[in-house]
């Protein structure tokens, strides 16, 4: 039978030249189409152009000077325009580098040269046949596989496993104290947030503005003009509905009247404008938007009669706010009264404002229960996958001989199937969890997108280390072992560490895979090619060319989790398979190029959070380092190596560390400080002159709107500008 050490050799070499293939021809595609769709590739600047950002430098023309443009581009600048939301998701990449720098260095020094003179081959074991094991061969030579058994050479393995905790320990420290200062002067800035505060659950005794106000004088009284404006909430989501109506008329009234100038529109009026009475287009759209205009007059004053059980607060003061906001109003807390940080305007989710707090207690429980359901389902298919990428598995299973035997005759077939096939359709599996997880988290009951975001963020970290980490590394053993799992259910813990050694080569080409994706974002032709056939066809009235131009924000939730997901298997496979670092130094520098470019030129924010995602990144690296040190103390006992044990002394020290940093900096970064006058001594843009590029507003700009819900907010009303001839719509130039 083939040596099965040569196999994964064969499918790394096929997954590496596909690739390098992909990659090449990406990057060349990418250079050749940036300087004619410019757009598409460096939206923000043409957008600095015709109205005006802070994005005022674009990236070089030359072939390859975007990548100098990108990497000099200064940090100042990208906090300007793209906020701390941006600079800590590129931090943490760059911090992920770094750390992959050092461990790929270090162990070419110690690692190779111990693995490679191992003796595993000399005292191969046997199998449950009584014929040895497979001789390791190729790549495998310089991983820990080739280590013997209680070998005193696994003191090396040892030691990289404290300098591995030391590492990672050093720069998420300085990683969460910048931080730290760069929050805390966030909370200084005179943003409108800053001067706000979301009251929920409010009681039925004061749900009115009058009354409101006067039990909030009772703390802040109206001597020291600390609250400058209360708006309460009235729940009318049904309204919107109906705006959402007027503004698909707006648009269809709009696109009729440009397609009159040539010939005179008609339209049925019956379903999907198929059947029904057939009328002058401009006649009918006009008739429907004045129709809706009165309904949606008519509702509003009735909603204004709906029970208030939130408002907002808008003080004089940040320090008032931050009081307000950190202590207890009402002996019925945390039921009635809840008070949080408000989001900006834009970062509103209206649809679940008025959720109160039992309510969400109860969806987040069946919320919880479905997630729960959803994790194990979604693992069957990646069991199969990472069963499937496996051949001794295969040929075990009776349905499969013919494959293993069509796998046998070939070494590039064999590789692509075990090393590329599985791991992509892996991670399409994971892409297609997103719109789900989302969904999921919307019903929750979360009143901003932020918060929406931190609960895409955990669910999808989750999903991830279970599905692709844990379940797709002993996939590939389980249902060999399932018998003994049964009879003595202990036997996991040994499994899996026995199990990941053998996956090393899984994960290797599925970081290679994914290194071609993060890198093909900055490319992407499908946006490109959907784009320009809506322009090309589509297109009638300036609005729909500024919605179909437009590039949306930057996902951080769950870019933020895919990269944490590899650098928790680049710290696992770190000291059994250390040649994994180099892919992962691939993998990170790839993100940050092409996922740094995007944000500067391309990706433009709907919301600013300042940065709140950073500590659950933080808790999450700081998460896969004590699983990395739990499956070395395993990997140590199957190797026979006592003194691996000793592994639990930075384990417990790494617990320490986590519960020191959050005590130093957690608290303080949340709220911000009220002594503001450290803000003076700190090279930080406080910015009051009352504008933000970074999709934040300014507390000067307040004029008792923006907390408004949309449906009080100014109708969208008719554009009657043509579309103009000055720029070409998909290149951006001037024809």
């Amino acid at each position: 039978m083939t040596n099965r050490y040569e196999v994964q050799d064969s499918a790394f070499v096929v997954t590496l030249v596909i690739n390098v293939v992909i990659g090449v021809l990406g990057l060349i595609l990418f250079c050749v189409l940036r300087r004619r769709y410019n757009l598409v590739y460096r939206y923000r600047y043409e957008m600095h152009q015709q109205q005006g950002t802070t994005v005022d430098q674009p990236p070089s023309n030359t072939f390859f000077g975007w990548i100098g443009s990108t990497i000099r581009y200064p940090n100042q600048k990208i906090i300007e325009h793209s906020g701390l939301d941006a600079y800590f998701y590129l931090r943490q990449i760059k911090t992920s580098l770094m750390i992959m720098v050092i461990l790929m260095v270090l162990s070419a020094i110690a690692l190779y040269p111990t693995n490679y003179y191992g003796k595993y081959n000399e005292n191969r074991p046997t199998n449950e046949d009584g014929e040895l094991v497979d001789e390791i061969k190729g790549l495998s030579l310089i991983s820990m596989s080739n280590i013997e058994r209680g070998s005193n050479k696994l003191w090396v393995h040892l030691c990289f496993t404290l300098i591995v905790t030391a590492v990672v320990l050093f720069f998420t420290f300085l990683d969460y104290r910048e931080y730290s200062i760069k929050r805390i002067l966030y909370k200084c800035q005179n943003r409108l947030c800053n001067y706000s505060v979301l009251i929920k659950d409010i009681p039925e005794s004061i749900s009115t503005k009058d009354q409101l106000t006067n039990f909030l004088y009772s703390f802040f009284p109206p001597t020291l003009g600390d609250i400058q404006d209360v708006v309460m909430h009235h729940p009318a989501d049904h309204i919107f509905t109906l705006i959402q109506q007027r503004e698909g008329f707006i648009k269809s009234y709009e696109v009729a009247q440009e397609k009159s100038k040539k010939k005179v529109q008609f339209v049925k009026t019956g379903f999907l404008g198929c059947f029904g009475e057939k009328r002058e287009a401009l006649e009918y759209y006009q008739q429907r938007i004045n129709e809706l205009n009165k309904e949606i007059e008519s509702e509003r004053h009735e909603a204004e009669n709906n029970r208030s059980t939130a408002a907002f607060v808008v003080f004089s003061q940040k320090q008032s706010a931050k009081i307000s906001v950190q202590t207890i109003m009402n002996r019925d807390y945390p039921y009635q009264f809840r008070r949080h940080d408000s989001p900006d305007p834009s970062d509103i989710f209206w649809k679940n404002l008025s959720v109160g707090y039992k309510s969400i207690l109860i969806r987040t429980l069946l919320v919880s229960i479905f997630i729960f359901f959803l994790v194990f389902f979604w693992s069957i298919p990646v069991a199969f996958l990472s069963g499937f990428s496996n051949l001794a598995t295969l040929a075990k299973i009776s349905a499969f001989s013919w494959l293993v035997d069509i796998i046998n005759k070939s070494s590039v077939l064999s590789g692509f199937l075990q090393g590329f096939l599985p791991n992509l359709v892996l991670i399409i599996f994971m892409i297609i969890l997103v719109p789900i997880i989302t969904l999921a988290s919307k019903i929750e009951g979360f009143h901003s997108f932020t918060s929406i975001d931190k609960s895409v963020f955990s669910k999808y970290f989750f999903f991830q280390v279970f599905n692709v980490f844990l379940i797709s590394a002993i996939a590939g053993s389980i249902f060999q072992s399932l018998e003994s799992i049964v009879n003595n259910p202990s036997t996991i813990i040994t499994l899996l560490s026995t199990a990941l050694p053998g996956q090393a080569f899984q994960m290797i080409n599925l970081i290679m895979i994914a290194s071609v994706g993060v890198f093909l974002q900055v490319l992407r032709l499908i946006e490109l090619i959907v784009k320009s056939i809506r322009i090309r066809y589509f297109v009638s009235t300036k609005r729909q060319l500024e919605e179909v131009q437009k590039c949306g924000p930057f996902s951080y939730s769950t870019s933020y989790t895919t990269n944490l997901l590899y650098l928790q298997i680049c710290l696992a496979y770190s000291t059994l398979t250390p040649f994994i670092l180099i892919f992962g130094t691939i993998y990170f520098m790839g993100a940050y190029l092409a996922q740094k470019y995007n944000i500067i030129w391309v990706n433009t924010p709907n919301y600013q959070s300042g940065g709140s995602l950073y500590p659950l990144a933080y808790r999450r690296s700081i998460v896969g380092l004590i699983i990395y040190q739990l499956v070395m103390i395993g990997v140590f006992n199957v190797y026979d190596f006592f003194w691996g044990n000793l592994v639990i002394i930075p384990l417990v020290a790494t617990l320490l560390f986590w519960a020191h940093c959050e005590f130093l900096f957690c608290h303080k970064s949340e709220h911000g400080i009220l002594d503001s006058r450290i803000a003076q001594d700190e090279d930080f843009p406080l910015n009051n002159q009352g504008i933000f590029y970074d999709a934040g507003l300014a507390y000067q700009s307040y004029n008792e709107t923006q907390y408004q819900p949309p449906w009080y907010r100014p109708l969208m009303a008719v554009q009657n500008s043509s579309l103009t001839t000055s720029f070409d719509p998909v290149h951006g130039a001037a024809p």
